[in-house]
């Protein structure tokens, strides 16, 4: 395996003076990330107090490093930690600078540093296995996918996140007479299982994982702890499971309609049907993520009222910008 490259020394700054991120950091890294999702758009989740614990401050000495001002604020950092799985070795990249920083060359320091830092760490990994550097945003901009992929980085993923305000007013949508909806509930977890693998699996939705029932009941309610079971819906038609959504707080987290029941106007109902409940409960918006493959579920989120607010991406390179499998 390549050697990593050299760590770059971090630029001499005034009025900056650069260090590894500390659990006493969490504020003012939460504070930097909730200012550049204001500005970039993106996933909330990435400004989320158990996201930045997660992503921003591994166990490891040294896999981390922040631009701090002298009152403490906090204006530009990178991390990374491994994450590792059964195929590969991984280590997985996070960063970000502050929107008044941009343009002074600590983007592309962060990545130089991180790659060369997470670099290191796969070269002490044995050869048994594919070896990854992969880098993940929940606020992807332009300027930091041109930057990505200047260092060799390719995009394996990416969403759109859309947002749709509940003052508006719901479209009218025209159902089968015999559709109805029913309520999560504990039995009916089967025929949302079902109906969930009829609707992901047939499309080999990018990230679908074929998890087991027990899995994947369990990351909803379990996982996420902000599930609403009652936002949450089957549509059974004739003697066909048709489709179902399942909600979070605010947040869509998955719609699908069976094949043989699609372009019937199923899944529009299922997500105003949703919808209405979420305004009808006190809520005022509704999110939700879009695969950038799949333009025709954006065109129709966009026809019920939903706007993109930003991107998040996953990518990935192997060791020095060669292949990583």
């Amino acid at each position: 395996m390549d050697s990593p490259d050299e760590t770059p020394a971090p630029p001499t700054t005034p009025g900056l003076s650069w260090r590894s991120l500390q659990p006493v950091d969490v504020g003012a890294i939460t504070a930097l990330a909730t200012t550049c999702l204001a500005a970039d758009g993106g996933l909330l989740l990435g400004a989320t107090d158990a996201y930045i614990r997660e992503h921003y401050l591994p166990a490891r000495s040294g896999s981390s490093i922040g631009a701090f001002e002298r009152d403490g604020r906090l204006v530009a950092c990178a991390a990374m930690r491994p994450t590792h799985t059964a195929n590969e070795y991984r280590t997985t990249i996070v960063g970000q600078v502050h929107p008044d920083h941009r343009r002074r060359g600590f983007g592309t320091f962060l990545l130089r540093w991180s790659t060369a830092e997470a670099g290191r760490l796969l070269a002490a990994c044995p050869p048994d296995r594919a070896h990854v550097l992969q880098l993940t945003t929940e606020m992807l901009t332009e300027e930091a996918a041109r930057l990505f992929e200047r260092h060799g980085f390719t995009q394996q993923f990416a969403e759109d996140v859309m947002r749709r305000d509940l003052a508006d007013p719901f479209p009218d949508i025209l159902l089968p007479s015999d559709i109805r909806f029913a309520t999560w509930a504990p039995a009916l977890v089967d025929q949302f299982f079902a109906v969930y693998q009829a609707a992901f699996r047939e499309r080999q939705r990018p990230g679908y994982p074929a998890w087991s029932q027990e899995k994947w009941v369990d990351w909803l309610e379990t996982d996420d702890d902000t599930f609403r079971p009652e936002l949450s819906l089957l549509a059974p038609h004739e003697d066909l499971l048709a489709g179902f959504i399942v909600c979070a707080d605010s947040w869509i987290v998955q719609m699908g309609v069976h094949p043989d029941r699609r372009e019937r106007g199923i899944g529009s109902a299922l997500v105003i049907e949703a919808l209405k409940r979420f305004r009808a409960a006190g809520g005022d918006h509704m999110l939700l993520d879009v695969n950038v493959n799949n333009p025709s579920a954006a065109r129709v989120y966009t026809r019920l009222g939903f706007e993109r607010v930003g991107r998040r991406a996953r990518y990935i390179r192997g060791p020095k910008g060669h292949k990583a499998f």
